[in-house]
Formats: structure tokens, sequence, C-alpha cells
């Protein structure tokens, strides 16, 4: 049976979560409200921009900010999760470089941020919620594994 058939041969969407899943999903969310899954390719988007630590550091910061973000504090949060340097120069150049040509225009063609180029703004949409859960679980994940390496 293909995604977008079910068992009577119709092309009616396909139900992407179980009602546990829904209670795994509303556990890990707390008193937040359930984010309601728009399309049959979203889960798939979700794992896919959460695929890459640039895209995480990304979603993670516009997630505990209130509002729009700059770039400049998109680089200085990226830099200093991945350990480098707030005075390279040429480390914050190539970080800058990859969230502006890679990471945020993936995004914002996922619909997960808006991201104004010219302004340098990222702002969540209401796509970008989708991602908590996830990524909660992928940085408590993380967390986990930091510390196994300590």
């Amino acid at each position: 049976m293909s995604n977008g058939e079910n068992e009577g041969g119709g092309n009616e969407p396909v139900q992407l979560t179980t009602e546990p899943e829904r209670i795994a999903v509303q556990t890990l969310l707390g008193d937040e409200d359930l984010p309601e899954i728009p399309g049959a390719n979203t889960i798939d988007s979700v794992f896919r921009v959460l695929s890459d630590p640039g895209r995480r550091y990304v979603l993670t910061y516009l997630l505990r900010s209130d509002g729009y973000v700059t770039m400049t504090e998109l680089v200085d949060y990226a830099v200093e999760q991945t350990g480098g340097s707030g005075s390279d120069e040429e480390f914050r150049k190539r970080v800058t470089v990859e969230l502006s040509q890679s990471h945020l225009p993936e995004l914002a063609d996922e619909g997960f941020v808006r991201y104004n180029m010219e302004r340098q703004l990222v702002d969540e949409t209401e796509k970008t919620q989708l991602v908590s859960p996830y990524l909660k679980i992928a940085l408590a994940q993380q967390d986990r594994l930091d510390e196994d390496d300590t």
C-alpha cells in the first residue's frame, strides 16, 4: 500500500501518528498543545531538518527566543555550541556562510522559519513548534552521549 492510499484503495490521507504515539508526544510536551501535522511529508521534513547540527542550532535558539532573532545572534550561538572561538573570524565567517546559504534557506523552504535575507532576521512559523518534541529528545540524547564521553 502506498502512502497516499488506504486499505479501501482510496486516496485519503494516511494517519501519520497512532494514539500511543500522540500520547508519547503529549507526554514530552507536557502542558503544551500537541501540534497538528498539516501534511503527509511533514514528519519526513522534520527529521530531515533535524538531521544536521547547524539546523538544530537554528531551531533550538529560535524556540528559546522570544520573537525574531538576528543572524549575529544565531552565529554567536552556533559558535558557542560548537566550541569554536568567538574571536576566530575565519570560523565565524564559515558559520555565517553555512547558515545564510544553506541552513536558513532550507528551513525557510520547508516552512520551519521565516528568513529575511535582506534584514538578516529569522522568525518562527506555525510549523516551527512541530520540531520541538523531537528536538527535546535529540538534545537530551546528545547530553547523555556527551556525559558518557567524559
